[in-house]
């Protein structure tokens, strides 16, 4: 775009430059030049693919940290449920997924400029309609600024201007759960992430260092820069369209790449790809599927349109073309505040069913309870003939036996034994603030042994087995002696119910202490591994129950409740894993679509949770999977060493 022509003039800034330094790039401003707005590039994948990006360039949302508006619009753009884009084009059978949002990266998200992307992954069809497709998105832009001026009705019982309320109440305690319980991260990551919080232009606080990017923090979201957003921004004229797709050919294989190469040109190799000439570029349609006459001439003519622009850096193929005064127009109308029309069931989400509310842990076992003694290392005192001595050990399990509770302690030589702990009211003042330390002495067995206790585990920790003397402990950090064998772990999933035709297994968290749950079901069915085509049809059936679940499983990960349903050797696994309190919903739900199923033999028609034109488009985008096996070399490896190892493994290709 323009620019200063000399980009290191320096700003002067009014503020305390302690706290925000002067940028060098304000002068840039908003990236896009005015010719690439309002404009489709047409770009050529290197694998079997079809999606469109919709980009809207927005000012900086550095500074509006607290209450996050920008992410408030991605999520009412990117949901999936009832009433959703996404739900409004699977039913036209246009898409099979969307995401939106602004990126996490200097180049989406910087202090000059923010970009918010909304992208479809689209069928062929799809493709054909791509100015439709984003004519709903338009709709539905049309519908969230209608909401905003008709407002809502505040605590208060003043009406005003702003989309509903709960729906911000409902992502700030999301946020706020998900942030409490989050999983351990990667260390590095963390690091990375702290430093980027930390930088001067970010705007955060000190106080806000760790949480700032991930929590809500105002009551109500900044309804002023949504506006500015909705109606100043997220608009035709200031949009840019990328569509890329397999219909419009394909890249040149990696023999051609390399020469292209070696004469300035970058390319990539596919191996699905047909025998090209060098330099020339012909459209490869998908073998899976034959498309009509009406349909042809509606995609787009690449013989008409010419040679296409070659990216300088990647080598990237694309045509430019400036869309239409008409296209436009229509695009224009759709994004007016008002409601959308009848053909499109455009609504705000529902309300959540899958926001937990109950965090409380679940009672552990009498006869393995918690105890501040387990996992610690202890040395016990016994008497020997006329002397004493010392013998290390750890407590492994306590259990409360009337009014005489008792730990299992594992000594050195594997020997275990149960012992009755005295004095057990001494132990209720340990907790987490104030925790058992080494150095503790207690008695058992009614005085009959003395022990003292000499490691202690950190919370989540195992037995530490350090018992504080230089020839347990130093030689083993040396390396000169072995360190000593733990106990085997008494942690282990215990069979709750056992028939000819289910085994339940369940096993009770005692590391993390989380209000979480994860159900795994393994389901096995005969004759998959007879054939290739037994085995695709199993694919099929796993990506089409995906498909129909996507609304409500949508709703659940929200709210960092997950489920996947996938094949496995000898049938397919459902995974439903996130917090407890609304766990069983979930897999009920996802259970009842996979039983719906049964009981059809003999029957041409699906259930009626797969709704008209689902199973050509999860056969269309399965297909497109198979076609793109080899593409990366790790997982084509991995495909040969299954096929070597295992008999019954259906390559891609045979399927």
């Amino acid at each position: 775009r323009d620019a200063p022509a000399d980009p290191r003039i320096v700003i002067d800034n009014q503020s305390d430059p302690t706290l925000i330094p002067p940028t060098h790039l304000k002068p840039y401003q908003l990236p896009f030049h005015s010719t690439s707005l309002a404009s489709i590039y047409r770009i050529l994948p290197v694998r079997h693919c079809h999606s469109l990006t919709l980009t809207w360039q927005i000012p900086s949302i550095c500074q509006h940290w607290r209450t996050k508006p920008h992410d408030f619009i991605a999520h009412l753009m990117g949901h999936e449920a009832s009433g959703s884009i996404l739900s409004t084009l699977k039913k036209r059978g246009w898409a099979m997924g969307c995401s939106a949002g602004t990126g996490e990266d200097g180049l989406g998200d910087a202090s000059t400029h923010a970009l918010f992307t909304f992208h479809v992954s689209l069928s062929k069809r799809g493709v054909r309609c791509w100015e439709e497709v984003v004519k709903v998105v338009f709709c539905y832009i049309g519908m969230l600024r209608y909401h905003f001026q008709e407002g809502y009705v505040d605590g208060k019982g003043k009406k005003t201007e702003g989309l509903p309320q709960w729906i911000y109440d409902e992502l700030k305690s999301i946020a706020n759960v998900s942030y409490r319980y989050a999983d351990e991260g990667d260390v590095e990551e963390i690091v990375e992430e702290i430093a980027e919080n930390m930088a001067l232009w970010y705007g955060l606080p000190e106080e806000r260092v760790l949480d700032g990017d991930e929590l809500l923090f105002d009551d109500v979201v900044d309804n002023e820069t949504v506006k500015d957003l909705l109606f100043n921004y997220l608009t035709p004229q200031n949009l840019r369209v990328d569509l890329m797709s397999s219909l419009f050919g394909r890249e040149s294989n990696f023999d051609e790449a390399i020469k292209d190469q070696r004469k300035g040109n970058v390319g990539e190799k596919d191996e699905d790809c047909e025998d090209v000439d060098e330099g020339v570029i012909k459209p490869v349609h998908d073998h899976f599927e034959d498309d009509s006459e009406d349909e042809k001439e509606t995609a787009f003519d690449t013989g008409k349109a010419g040679p296409p622009s070659i990216e300088p850096r990647f080598g990237t193929h694309y045509w430019k073309e400036k869309i239409s005064t008409i296209i436009m127009q229509q695009w224009t109308d759709a994004s007016k505040a008002q409601l959308p029309p009848a053909g499109f069931p455009l609504d705000l989400p529902p309300k959540n069913p899958f926001v937990p509310s109950q965090f409380d842990l679940k009672p552990l076992p009498t006869d393995d309870a918690a105890h501040p003694l387990v996992h610690c290392s202890v040395k016990v005192c016994v008497c020997v003939g006329k002397k004493k001595a010392w013998f290390p050990a750890v407590v492994t399990q306590y259990k409360m036996d009337g009014v005489h509770p008792k730990v299992l302690i594992s000594y050195e030589d594997e020997d275990e034994k149960w012992h009755a702990l005295d004095s057990p009211g001494n132990y209720e003042k340990f907790n987490a603030e104030d925790p058992l330390e080494p150095g503790f002495e207690g008695s058992l067995d009614k005085a009959t042994f003395k022990f003292r206790v000499i490691g202690v585990p950190r919370e989540g920790e195992g037995a530490v087995l350090r018992y504080g003397d230089a020839d347990n402990d130093d030689d083993v950090e040396d390396g000169i002696a072995f360190p000593p064998i733990p106990p085997p772990s008494k942690n282990l999933p215990k069979l709750v119910y056992d028939n000819n035709s289910l085994k339940v297994w369940h096993l009770q968290d005692r590391k993390f202490k989380r209000p979480l749950g994860d159900l795994r079901i393994k389901v096995d069915c005969d004759g998959l591994n007879d054939s290739a085509l037994n085995q695709a049809c199993m694919n099929l059936f796993c990506r089409l129950c995906a498909d129909a679940l996507t609304e409500t499983c949508y709703l659940a990960s929200v709210c960092e409740l997950g489920s996947s349903l996938y094949t496995t050797e000898t049938g397919f696994g459902i995974r439903v894993h996130g917090f407890d309190h609304k766990l069983l919903e979930l897999a009920k739900e996802v259970l009842a679509l996979v039983m719906s199923f049964r009981g059809r033999e003999g029957r041409s028609d699906l259930p009626p949770a797969i709704k008209e034109g689902r199973f050509d488009a999860c056969m269309e985008s399965l297909l497109r999977k198979y076609k793109n096996y080899g593409m990366n070399a790790s997982s084509f490896c991995t495909g040969l060493r299954l096929l070597c190892l295992r008999p019954s493994h259906m390559t891609s290709n045979s399927k």
